[in-house]
């Protein structure tokens, strides 16, 4: 749907590594083409390195839905962290929104090599609750989240959509084992404010988490239309 639009606004941005969500394949896209592999297309138009791992496959033809981690250097191994697990759902039922609390969710990590140093780039997609709210299952996989975290030895980024508000418990969980870039911000909303399907109400439920080796230098929340999201943009210094 907005695929032409999100390729324009990251060529532009030029970014050394991007974290993405329901990033899809053949029936399951919203674009026209029904065959399309959207990571693989992405990955070639922008000339970068990549991994997948999905969170479900369509069972009925060829489709998929998962997170991705884009690299402008060689991704050397990833590891995938199974918070939910992984299913194969009919087409029907993934469209279903009795689904999304119950579907499966996965962190996904990829390992690079930057001149001398490993670095951890992270795609997250938390549990879904409408509105963001913590429940058992959501505080359950942040908690396997953290864990992972604390259990690295290299810096890490970890980018995500965590249906989560800043005021939650989840958020707080994740606060104490890494930086929150999104504090202090002044970023009040990422769900996009005129086409996501809750408007006009809005949440800041998108994120930039780091490990304590980084400063901010900039983040931003541009207002463009390349998804029902809006991206968070950061300027890191290591």
């Amino acid at each position: 749907m907005y695929l032409d639009s999100l390729l324009d606004f990251l060529k532009k941005e030029d970014a050394d590594f991007i974290s993405m969500q329901e990033v899809t394949w053949g029936v399951q896209n919203l674009c026209q083409d029904k065959e399309l592999n959207l990571f693989d297309y992405i990955k070639l138009k922008l000339n970068l390195f990549g991994v997948y791992n999905v969170d479900f496959n369509i069972l009925e033809g060829v489709g998929s839905q998962g997170n991705v981690v884009l690299s402008r250097w060689p991704i050397l191994d990833h590891t995938v962290v199974i918070l939910k697990n992984q299913i194969d759902v009919s087409k029907k039922e993934s469209d279903d929104p009795s689904f999304f609390p119950i579907g499966p969710r996965h962190l996904l990590s990829a390992k690079i090599k930057l001149e001398n140093r490993f670095i951890h780039v992270i795609s997250w997609h938390g549990a879904w609750t409408a509105p963001p709210a913590d429940t058992r299952e959501t505080l359950r996989q942040t908690r396997m989240v953290v864990d992972y975290l604390e259990g690295l030895k290299e810096p890490f980024i970890m980018g995500g959509d965590l249906n989560a508000i800043p005021q939650s418990k989840t958020i707080n969980m994740l606060n104490k084992v890494a930086v929150n870039l999104m504090e202090g911000s002044g970023v009040i909303q990422t769900t996009h404010p005129t086409v996501h399907k809750i408007i006009p109400r809005g949440f800041l439920i998108d994120y930039v988490f780091t490990s304590f080796h980084f400063k901010l230098e900039k983040l931003v929340v541009p207002q463009v239309t390349i998804s029902d999201h809006l991206p968070v943009v950061a300027l890191l210094k290591f």
